[in-house]
């Protein structure tokens, strides 16, 4: 370190650190970087000895609503292992440790990369939203021909990833942020439906009914566990399509 540069105080100093968690008491020795610059401190500190104040709060706790995050990992890598913890375990398995294992990172990492769990679940949950309906939505919907857009709506429905969304929507019933997100979805999705099957003529009140019928199938099969099949699920959607062709469904 040059002579006279002076050290940061108190939160500045540990806000320096490189990858800062729980294992910092216990290993006693930190290591910091200035920038700019190459200079370097080392701390040590007795291997029982817990960081005072302020600077202990925020090694063990990470909840500061104001802490810099930090690019570690792409947050996808975090969403993608969400979405298989949810598959396999439920929402009830979605845990810090849990989720680093399957990263492959430690909690420092994750903390580079959200500000803490809610900032977290807030960002998965709206990953699902764009990535699983407003982006699927959209790309549907450049198809012209309503009957082929339900086609493509039958193939995306049956390409989520069920198990997951069946969690999320458990997890709804526990977490109103989640609830509110899971409507949204379930609107959104409806939205699309309803529109394309008016646009085969069908009644205002028709078209409903299929649509609400389509999200019921979706969600049935979700919540099926393992009697779940995924062509039955299929041949529904498409015997919904073909029945609105016809006759008697038109005005």
């Amino acid at each position: 370190m040059q002579p006279g540069r002076s050290l940061p105080s108190g939160i500045r100093l540990v806000e320096r650190f490189l990858n800062i968690d729980s294992k910092l008491s216990s290993r006693g020795i930190v290591t910091c970087k200035f920038s700019p610059g190459p200079h370097q401190c080392r701390m040590t500190f007795p291997p029982t000895t817990r960081l005072p104040g302020r600077i202990s709060s925020y090694a063990d706790s990470r909840q500061e609503a104001d802490m810099p995050v930090r690019p570690d990992r792409s947050t996808t890598a975090y969403f993608a292992a969400a979405y298989t913890i949810l598959a396999e375990d439920g929402y009830a398995g979605l845990k810090l440790a849990q989720l680093c294992e399957r990263v492959g990172v430690t909690t420092g990492g994750f903390y580079h990369n959200f500000k803490n769990w809610r900032d977290f679940t807030t960002r998965f949950l709206e990953h699902w939203h764009t990535d699983r309906t407003t982006r699927l939505i959209a790309l549907v919907s450049q198809e012209s021909d309503p009957l082929a857009r339900l086609q493509l709506l039958l193939n995306t429905a049956s390409n989520l990833p069920h198990s997951a969304e069946s969690a999320i929507r458990v997890w709804s019933t526990t977490d109103r942020e989640v609830a509110v997100m899971q409507r949204s979805v379930d609107l959104e999705r409806l939205q699309i439906v309803i529109e394309t099957f008016r646009e085969l003529s069908l009644p205002e009140d028709a078209a409903r009914r299929r649509a609400v019928s389509a999200l019921y199938l979706l969600i049935g099969h979700e919540q099926a566990g393992g009697v779940a099949d995924i062509e039955a699920l299929r041949w529904a959607l498409n015997a919904l399509i073909t029945s609105a062709l016809a006759p008697d469904e038109r005005p």
